[in-house]
């Protein structure tokens, strides 16, 4: 039985902090992982006294509000908070310095949660990791701020694209990436988890377009490194075949022409600086 659903709940506002640490389990979270069935759900809802159905709930108002998924069909409460409108505000203007604020806060909840009985107990499927392995293990603050924002980018890139690589078509989780158009080192912390400067492509194509050996012009088709990539049976089948195919678009925010415009100038072998 869901252990944060055998008592009852007080219905009460949430706090700022409490919308912050719901802001960072969806950053971490797959969708398929912020139902009330899932383990750092009904975690933080030990934490904080809630339901289960509250947290899903509050996470998928906060999720009403990310401009990089603009998801649509996931209702949570019908008047939501305007906090859960103001934590982009905040993330927009303070970048990882927030989201490391937000951290904290839900990883001191986990920790609370730890302690109450029964809650260990808790279990659920996981995609690549809970919440609670990747807050609560033994990796150094940054390296945990940077699985989170790669987290949140790759889960973002994965719904936007539909799980498809948008140049070959391949739809095998393992092979896919979540691949920077302006390099992450580049980026600012904005930046790093804009949907349109990102590219879900296979770890064969990740790599090329990382190296510069290929790019996409301004209508989205695949240009090939002439001077670097030399013509053979295997290089024409896995680069040159590609070379003017437009790739598939995701559902919103399309690569933005400034990334690509960087990553032309920065990154692609004919012209790189």
């Amino acid at each position: 039985m869901d252990q944060s659903t055998s008592i009852t709940h007080k219905r009460r506002n949430w706090s700022p902090e409490e919308t912050m640490m719901a802001f960072a389990l969806y950053c971490i979270l797959p969708p398929s992982e912020c139902d009330d069935t899932g383990s750092d759900v009904q975690r933080l809802a030990s934490a904080l006294g809630r339901s289960a159905n509250s947290v899903s709930l509050k996470i998928w108002n906060i999720a009403a509000h990310d401009v990089n998924r603009q998801a649509r069909g996931r209702i949570g409460m019908t008047h939501g908070s305007k906090l859960d409108a103001l934590v982009w505000d905040w993330y927009a203007e303070e970048g990882d310095v927030f989201l490391s604020r937000c951290i904290d806060l839900l990883s001191n909840a986990l920790v609370r949660a730890k302690q109450i009985p029964g809650v260990n107990a808790i279990d659920g499927y996981s995609y690549l990791d809970t919440a609670t392995r990747v807050l609560l293990g033994d990796e150094r603050t940054g390296t945990v701020l940077q699985r989170v924002n790669q987290s949140y980018f790759r889960h973002t890139l994965l719904k936007n694209y539909r799980g498809v690589c948008c140049i070959t078509g391949i739809r095998l989780l393992p092979l896919l990436l979540a691949s920077h158009i302006k390099p992450w080192k580049a980026s600012t912390p904005v930046e790093k988890t804009a949907a349109s400067n990102g590219l879900l492509l296979n770890a064969f194509h990740d790599r090329a377009f990382d190296q510069g050996l290929i790019t996409l012009d301004d209508d989205y088709r695949i240009v090939v490194a002439h001077g670097n990539v030399e013509h053979s049976e295997v290089n024409d089948r896995w680069l040159y075949d590609f070379e003017g195919k437009r790739i598939d678009l995701p559902v919103v925010n399309p690569p933005s022409h400034a990334f690509l415009d960087y990553h032309h100038r920065h990154v692609f072998l004919e012209s790189a600086s």
